[in-house]
């Protein structure tokens, strides 16, 4: 696949989830040429010791809509 060709990808994960739930995307994706990027939000995940208590699935979805 040419450098033209190529994409990068940002996929987000779900509720109470982490980067790591791609993991096994990210070797088929650079196979077919392309870039994956899966971040984790902060306070999930291995990021869980940035968590702030006061903010929920409530908050996350009343700064989403």
């Amino acid at each position: 696949m040419s450098a033209a060709s190529s994409k990068t990808f940002l996929v987000c994960h779900g509720a109470w989830s982490a980067g790591w739930a791609w993991k096994k995307m990210h070797p088929l994706m650079q196979a077919a040429g392309h870039r994956l990027v899966t971040p984790t939000y902060t306070g999930l995940g291995e990021r869980a010791h940035l968590a702030n208590p006061s903010i929920d699935l409530e908050t996350r979805i009343s700064r989403t809509c």
